[in-house]
């Protein structure tokens, strides 16, 4: 993340269109690359893997924050709309479907 964010420096940085590209092609892939194996998205029968899939919510936030320049104050839901993010534990359910 930290690498990410040396990305999207206002000044000398990528434009933010390019960095919500390289968000989703490379970097949720390479979070999501053993999904089918460890997180498991919360059921009625199930109780899944809450605690691992709302630390990796935090770090698609935290590339959001970074991609928009927004504050972190920002609400996440106004984030994942200008971005057109789906929130992370719906990524996971679909990706797990």
């Amino acid at each position: 993340m930290t690498q990410y964010c040396r990305l999207t420096r206002p000044l000398e940085g990528i434009s933010a269109k390019l960095m919500r590209w390289f968000y989703i092609w490379v970097a949720v892939p390479r979070i999501l690359y053993t999904i089918d194996l460890f997180l498991i998205p919360q059921s009625r029968k199930t109780k899944g893997t809450k605690g691992f899939i709302g630390k990796l919510g935090k770090v698609q936030r935290q590339a959001s924050l970074h991609t928009t320049g927004a504050m972190r104050s920002a609400p996440t839901d106004a984030i994942y709309v200008c971005e057109d993010l789906l929130p992370f534990l719906l990524l996971v359910k679909k990706l797990t479907y």
